[in-house]
């Protein structure tokens, strides 16, 4: 293996990156400060192409990468279903839900809670989700985001865990420089230095990846080559170059019935279905409704079809260059360390910084957001000055890199904890998407669909580590999911349907400033005066199937060509190329 040790080449680019960085969040703090609505949603002014960028630069973590090459050599290409079926939800989001979120002129989606419903239960939710979304689960990203720069830092600099540096083992040495550089970046710059540097970070930790892919792939020799080595490293050729896994019965546990159960339930069910949460932030601060909508879009085709490939095929090059590994998410950095020389190496470095920074900047941005707007302002902090709040909001994102850092070391195995993510919210993603289109939701309806999502992840993994229920498919993920969601989805209903319904009043607020329209409405809005739609439901629908088919044919078609497959390439980008002139000619109508 190539011993790669960072050259004064090397860290000039990395340090020219970071000092970009932190000049872009200096020029921007004095803009940012100037109130918690510039801070947090960037007085609601951003564009279109920005918004999207952002959004797909901070999906793009260190840690994605790495979950990608890794679930590849677990299982194959088609294991990255386990978030290519967020694809469907993010265009339904496109047409059913971003023009509503900036509509509702809020900060932050836990405020969502009391502009939708009423009362104590409303207050209690509220509280609830900016301690669980903010703090507990965000904590969670921030930390395995964080492990996974760990990971790339001590695999390619070469160190092991027993390195001493500065009177520190490697890892919590990285871990302090990786929490000062957040830390300090995110506190000075606020919501407008997080996009204004996604945009060239994600640029750069693009351009990175298809580096190491392209460097990977010419020094193996192509795909023949690579085939070789996979096969003779003992992977099954078959199953690791489908990008849809085998028909097989769908009666039994086998990798078709779980590509079904993510395609059919898991992209409805859990709780990015209506694209709430740090995504919604950036809905927020739209310039309009307009900017909203085709912001989600451009961020749901970039993130889905465009980003995924290059890693892919480095997870291949790994599984050929090293067979099998302990940690096959360790695979992406030994490649780097094999392929890439001086210069190189600190540019893929740099790349990595990017993508992390971009991710941790706004999981502490919107953290820092729930905690300061829904929970210091709302019931601890009241009647405070704009300036108190913003100093709360800086703490606040110290506070919440400290527990990342911390949290960090727990952290083995990323993917696992992505699926640990989807679980406990299995069966929240339907009720999401009946509280705007259905008047009768409530907050104890929320409220009954997050608490039996969590007691019956955690009752099935009790029964997952039993020696009776062990070999039990349904235990398993996703099958487990699918069984949450089949006792979660009844409960909430039932629950919605014997307890009191929101207020009238509060119901004519949030119809009037929204008016998502639709049957479910009717009860409210036959006596209001009317809204024109926003278009006809007929419409809507044929919109989210172009978008839908124009978005994995557009992937599977970049696959394709990516695998050498010209001709089947060719064809699915064709019928990519239709779908989408058919998508933007729905489009063309108001």
């Amino acid at each position: 293996m190539a011993r790669v040790h960072l050259t004064l080449l090397d860290i000039f680019i990395i340090v020219l990156y970071l000092v970009v960085s932190f000049l872009v969040g200096v020029i921007l703090s004095k803009r940012a400060r100037s109130s918690t609505e510039e801070y947090f949603v960037s007085g609601r002014s951003l564009p279109w192409w920005l918004i999207g960028t952002s959004m797909v630069a901070t999906t793009f973590a260190a840690d994605t990468p790495l979950v990608v090459s890794g679930l590849v050599a677990k299982g194959g290409i088609w294991q990255n279903w386990l978030w290519w079926q967020w694809g469907i939800g993010g265009i339904v989001t496109v047409f059913l839900f971003s023009h509503l979120w900036h509509r509702a002129r809020i900060t932050t989606d836990a405020e969502f809670v009391e502009f939708r419903y009423d009362g104590k239960p409303a207050a209690i939710l509220r509280c609830y989700r900016a301690i669980w979304f903010g703090v507990l689960q965000n904590v969670l990203i921030i930390a395995w985001v964080m492990r996974a720069m760990v990971k790339i830092i001590v695999v390619t600099m070469g160190w092991d865990s027993t390195q001493m540096i500065l009177g520190m083992d490697a890892e919590s040495f990285t871990v302090l420089v990786l929490f000062v550089i957040t830390g300090v970046y995110t506190t000075i710059s606020g919501l407008w230095g997080v996009v204004i540097t996604d945009f060239f970070q994600f640029v750069l930790a693009m351009g990175g990846c298809i580096l190491t892919a392209a460097l990977a792939f010419r020094s193996i020799g192509g795909w023949g080559p690579i085939r070789d080595r996979i096969a003779a490293n003992g992977f099954s050729l078959d199953d690791t170059f489908r990008i849809i896994p085998k028909a097989a019965s769908i009666t039994a546990a086998n990798p078709f019935t779980e590509f079904l159960i993510l395609v059919l339930v898991v992209w409805w069910a859990t709780y990015t279905v209506d694209g709430g949460g740090y995504l919604a932030q950036r809905l927020f601060a739209a310039k309009n409704e307009r900017h909203s909508v085709f912001g989600y879009l451009w961020f749901s085709v970039a993130h889905m079809a465009l980003r995924p490939w290059p890693w892919i095929v480095v997870g291949l090059c790994g599984m050929a260059f090293f067979g099998r590994i302990d940690d096959p998410e360790r695979l992406y950095p030994m490649v780097m360390r094999e392929v890439l020389r001086p210069g190189l190496f600190g540019l893929v470095l740099a790349s990595f910084f990017a993508a992390f920074m971009s991710t941790e900047s706004s999981q502490l941005n919107w953290g820092s957001s729930l905690v300061v707007n829904d929970f210091l302002r709302r019931f601890v902090w009241k009647g405070k000055s704009e300036k108190q709040y913003l100093a709360a909001a800086q703490a606040s994102v110290i506070a919440l890199a400290v527990m990342g850092a911390i949290a960090s070391f727990a952290i083995k195995d990323i993917s696992f904890a992505w699926k640990l993510i989807i679980s406990v919210t299995a069966g929240v993603g339907s009720v999401y998407v009946a509280r705007w289109y259905w008047w009768r939701v409530n907050a104890w309806s929320e409220i009954a669909a997050m608490l039996m999502a969590l007691i019956t992840t955690f009752v099935i993994g009790y029964f997952a580590e039993t020696e009776r229920f062990r070999a039990g498919a349904w235990v398993r993920f996703p099958y487990s999911t699918a069984l949450t969601v089949l006792v979660t989805t009844p409960v909430w209903i039932l629950v919605t349907l014997v307890t009191r319904p929101v207020s009238r009043e509060h119901l004519v607020r949030f119809y009037e400033r929204c008016h998502p329209g639709g049957i479910g409405w009717r009860a409210v809005s036959r006596d209001l005066p009317a809204f024109p739609a926003d278009v006809s439901g007929r419409l809507t629908a044929l919109r989210i199937v172009c978008g839908v088919a124009a978005l994995y044919l557009v992937l599977f078609g970049i696959g394709h060509l990516v695998l050498g497959r010209l001709g089947s390439s060719a064809v699915i980008l064709a019928c990519a190329a239709a779908a989408g002139l058919a998508l933007f000619a729905s489009m063309r109508r108001k």
